[in-house]
């Protein structure tokens, strides 16, 4: 073998040796980005599911028989009835029964 033609073989041998390196480091690469990809995916899917289930909570809190049981068994709150409403005038008075137009109001 000729200098010259030892010299090439050489030269191809490193060059395929650094596009090795290259290959090797450039997968490592892609393999961290998809373990990242993937942690992150099922993070997304947890915060899913809790975003899910506030939804259904906030659902539940601001249902009207919910909100009602709890102002009348945790507030202890009642109806008023026609007794024990105070007006300023008698033309604030409504006419009718007021509590059960606050009821149905409330209801619909």
């Amino acid at each position: 073998m000729k200098a010259r033609e030892k010299k090439s073989s050489v030269k191809m041998v490193i060059l395929f040796g650094i596009m090795l390196i290259m290959l090797v480091l450039t997968v490592a690469y892609s393999t961290k980005l998809q373990v990242d990809n993937n942690r992150i995916a099922k993070e997304n899917a947890n915060l899913q599911g809790e975003i899910d289930t506030l939804k259904i909570k906030v659902k539940t809190a601001n249902n009207i028989e919910n909100i009602e049981s709890v102002a009348i068994g945790k507030l202890g709150m009642i109806y008023p009835d026609e007794g024990s409403c105070v007006y300023l005038t008698n033309l604030d008075k409504p006419k009718g029964n007021f509590a059960m137009a606050l009821k149905t109001q409330a209801y619909n």
